[in-house]
């Protein structure tokens, strides 16, 4: 009997530009079928998404409340009985195998945790495009493509077995529009199965695009950052010590200046500070050179 596969893809926005080819994706056996949950409860569905919704392989749930990332996923997790749970972001572009690519990875190896899909990003359009891409916060991303395994990847593509997934759920701890929440699910399952990381799968690839084409939004990083800084307060055993980052420690020097005016000190930290910018400003050139021969190589 073939292994069976749900597709669960939140959506606050339902727009069919992205959903209908993500809705319509090739389907090697007969058993997938996709959960579109919406975040929004007075959401109108476009007529083209209806024509599709048939409550046997494809189905709309409607939050009756704004819930936030997390308990819609878990809405999806309860609403299928899979084999395997693949996620998807509702705005990615994708590759007409994609379901194939994950098909063929799980019959031939049915004993994994999980499989981490690639999620590449078009090239910058924007300084603040190329600034994001230079700290580093979008590496997993693409992690599939560094490691051969890793302890979690982004929903935006990524799959799990249901019998890995067990009672874990994405915790409602976090904000509502995201950020911290899927790295301690794929770290609970990874824990609930002898700590076994996920297989990267690279061939699992799709594209997101910038969020506003680019343009500079710190408000949704600020939200990342946040939720991400439950992480530590809720998963001690992950935390460790480690030096300054470069915010950090212009801060404690610009402090440091302050208290140290009309000291000889004084001259000594002005150089630091100076210094600590110019070595940043060097590493962050490297890094958009090195990110953009990458995306001119795709």
């Amino acid at each position: 009997m073939a292994v069976s596969i749900d597709v669960i893809i939140p959506s606050f926005r339902l727009n069919p530009a992205t959903l209908l080819p993500i809705l319509n994706l090739y389907r090697p056996v007969n058993t997938i079928k996709f959960y579109l949950v919406a975040d929004n409860p007075s959401i109108k569905p476009d007529a083209a998404i209806l024509n599709l919704i048939d409550n046997i392989t494809v189905f709309l749930l409607i939050n009756e409340t704004n819930k936030g990332a997390s308990e819609t996923r878990n809405r999806g997790i309860e609403a299928g009985q899979g084999d395997w749970i693949l996620f998807l972001d509702d705005d990615i572009d994708v590759p007409a195998d994609l379901l194939s690519v994950y098909y063929n990875a799980i019959t031939a190896r049915p004993d994994e945790t999980g499989f981490i899909g690639v999620v590449n990003m078009p090239p910058e359009p924007t300084l603040f495009a190329k600034a994001v891409s230079a700290n580093g916060s979008m590496g997993i991303f693409t992690v599939a493509q560094q490691k051969p395994d890793f302890a979690w990847g982004a929903t935006a593509n990524i799959m799990v077995n249901r019998e890995a997934v067990g009672n874990v759920r994405f915790a409602d701890a976090y904000p509502k529009t995201g950020g911290g929440e899927e790295v301690e699910f794929f770290l609970r399952v990874r824990e609930k199965n002898n700590f076994r990381n996920y297989n990267s799968l690279p061939a699992a690839a799709v594209i997101h695009p910038w969020w506003g084409n680019g343009k500079t939004d710190f408000l949704r990083f600020y939200r990342y950052g946040k939720g991400n800084s439950y992480l530590a307060q809720r998963n001690p055993a992950y935390r460790w010590y480690d030096f300054l980052n470069t915010p950090e420690t212009l801060l404690i020097t610009v402090i440091t200046l302050v208290c140290t005016m009309h000291q000889r000190l004084h001259l000594a930290v002005f150089f630091f500070f100076i210094t600590t910018i110019i070595i940043e400003y060097i590493v962050n050139i490297v890094r958009v050179h090195r990110s953009t021969k990458k995306y001119r190589r795709c």
